[in-house]
C-alpha cells in the first residue's frame, strides 16, 4: 500500500487550482520522504510559516503520485533519494514548483530531477533558516512554469549545479568518463584521442584534485557522479624525530 498522509485542510483554504479569495491564499505544500527525521524537521519547520500549509506527507514513490493528485499542491519539498525512485513514472499528471532536499553536496551529473524539474536543492543538513529561506523564495514565485524568464534570475537555480572543479573542460569530461568506469582506451575512443594523452589527462587531474592514485581517482570520479564531495587526501602523520643526543 502507498505510503501517505494527509492533513487536512481547514475551511477557508483552498487547494491549487481552486478560486482563491485573499484569505485564502495560503501556499499548499506536500512533503516527500523515506527519512522520519527530515519528515519531522519540515513538518516542524512548516507550522512555523502561517503562510504554508502542510497538506501531507508521502514516503515511498506510490504514496507520492497519488499525493500529487490529489493534493495538487503549489510545492513539493522532495527528498532527492525518493526523486530517483518515482522518475519515469507517466502517472504524474501534476508539476509543482520543487525543493530538492538532499544528502548529498550536490545533484549529481545525471540526476532523476535537476533542473529541468527542480527549482533549487537544499542540503537537509542546512542550517534551518536556509531551508526556511528556500521555502519563502519558492512560495513566493510568480513563474507559471519552470524555466521562464523569472528563474533566470533566481538566487536558487545555482543550488542545483554542481561547484567547479579546478579542471579544464577536458580534463572536466575525462573526469566524468572515468565515473562511469571506462578505461584508458575507452575514454580515447571516445574522444578520438591517443591513450597517452588520456593518460596524461589523468595525471594532471590526481595532480590537480590531490589525489594519491588510480584508485583515488576512480573513487572520486564515481562519487562525484552520485553528488558526493571529493575527500581530501588522507593526512600522512608526521614521524617523530629522535631528541639529539647532547
Amino acid at each position: 500500500m502507498p505510503r501517505h498522509e494527509t492533513t487536512s485542510i481547514p475551511p477557508g483554504r483552498a487547494r491549487r487550482g481552486a478560486a482563491r479569495t485573499p484569505a485564502a491564499a495560503d501556499t499548499t505544500v506536500l512533503l516527500a520522504s523515506r527519512r522520519g527525521i527530515v519528515q519531522a524537521g519540515i513538518s516542524s519547520l512548516l507550522k512555523q510559516l502561517p503562510q504554508y500549509h502542510h497538506v501531507g506527507t508521502a514516503s515511498d514513490a506510490d504514496g507520492l503520485v497519488h499525493a500529487l493528485g490529489q493534493h495538487q499542491p503549489d510545492v513539493l519539498v522532495l527528498d532527492q533519494d525518493l526523486a530517483n525512485a518515482v522518475a519515469g513514472r507517466s502517472r504524474v499528471l501534476h508539476h509543482p514548483r520543487v525543493l530538492l532536499l538532499s544528502n548529498r553536496q550536490h545533484v549529481g551529473t545525471e540526476p532523476a530531477c535537476g533542473s529541468d524539474c527542480a527549482c533549487g536543492l537544499v542540503p537537509d543538513s542546512a542550517p534551518l533558516r536556509h531551508i526556511r529561506a528556500a521555502l519563502k523564495i519558492i512560495g513566493s514565485c510568480n513563474s507559471a512554469r519552470l524555466g521562464d524568464g523569472y528563474c533566470t534570475s533566481c538566487p536558487l537555480r545555482g543550488s542545483l549545479r554542481p561547484p567547479p572543479l579546478p579542471l579544464s573542460a577536458r580534463e572536466h569530461e575525462v573526469f566524468l568518463r572515468i565515473g562511469l568506469g571506462e578505461s584508458n582506451q575507452q575514454i580515447a575512443a571516445h574522444f578520438g584521442r591517443s591513450v597517452k594523452t588520456i593518460e596524461t589527462h589523468r595525471e594532471n587531474i590526481k595532480r590537480k584534485l590531490g589525489l594519491e592514485n588510480g584508485a583515488a581517482l576512480v573513487e572520486a570520479a564515481m562519487a562525484w557522479r552520485r553528488g558526493d564531495p571529493i575527500a581530501p587526501p588522507a593526512t600522512r602523520p608526521v614521524a617523530s624525530r629522535p631528541p639529539a643526543r647532547p
